[in-house]
């Protein structure tokens, strides 16, 4: 049951990750905290196993994802770059601190800030809020971009697509439809540098097999099988929608999760 389960949860997450560029960790660390409970994993290695777990499992999945939108000229790189050295550079600083930082307060914070970006894309009717820059101070802002993108993806395991594409969009003035190839190539390195770094930090006995580190290999590669084998389902639903549409499917999904991260920390 639980092996399906988490067959069922990758290929929701491969689904999202290919239709918006989020690498899908906001919806495997639930899922995770939840079976690691019912396998008897002690509850001070849950968290920490949780977040590298769902960081191995970005890595193919944004790859995968990122292969549909080849040949396609989406990804722009010359932001894509700098925000993921510098996001690769901060999450390997951050992951193996994680544990210690105050994460219930950390998701509600985040919860919030999904909500309130949600509202803002639900109203908006612009492709971009401005005009893109491509000049040496655009790529350094990219680069300053990818240092809290970096530190959240470690913090939260969630591979830091929902930070990147809304900073590409807000702050780089990115159009939408570049938003989800350019996140997935973002989060593919950050993603890694994060979970490299929980490969190399050790961890008590755990009643689980295939555990390097703090990643769970035999859990995570069920999610991964899943996540792989949908990724291209979403790439094709990107491709075949308006950018309106794109816009309010992210801003429903953006509600959605922002709003079960507020409910589940509260208190």
């Amino acid at each position: 049951m639980l092996p399906a389960a988490a067959l069922a949860v990758g290929a929701l997450v491969g689904l999202i990750a290919g239709l918006t560029g989020i690498g899908g960790g906001v919806l495997m660390v639930p899922f995770l905290y939840v079976l690691y409970g019912r396998l008897g994993v002690p509850a001070g290695d849950v968290t920490a196993l949780a977040h590298a777990t769902s960081l191995a499992v970005i890595v193919p999945t944004a790859f995968r994802g990122l292969l549909g939108y080849r040949g396609r000229g989406l990804v722009r790189w010359r932001a894509a770059l700098p925000l993921a050295a510098a996001g690769a550079l901060a999450a390997a600083v951050t992951a193996p601190f994680a544990a210690r930082l105050p994460g219930a307060a950390l998701r509600l914070g985040f919860g919030l800030f999904l909500l309130t970006v949600s509202v803002d894309l639900g109203m908006s009717r612009s492709a971009s809020p401005r005009a893109p820059r491509d000049r040496p101070a655009h790529r350094f802002g990219a680069a300053l971009l990818g240092l809290p993108v970096g530190a959240l993806s470690a913090a939260l395991g969630v591979g830091g697509g929902i930070p990147a594409t809304m900073g590409m969009y807000y702050v780089l003035g990115l159009p939408f439809e570049v938003l989800a190839p350019t996140s997935l190539a973002v989060i593919a390195v950050t993603a890694a540098a994060g979970s490299v770094s929980y490969l190399f930090t050790p961890t008590d006995p755990l009643p689980l097999r295939w555990v390097v580190g703090h990643v769970d290999f035999g859990y995570g590669a069920l999610l991964a099988v899943g996540a792989v084998l949908a990724a291209p389902l979403g790439v094709r639903l990107n491709r075949g929608s308006s950018v309106v549409a794109l816009r309010r499917i992210f801003a429903v999904l953006l509600a959605l999760l922002g709003l079960d991260l507020v409910l589940r920390n509260l208190g």
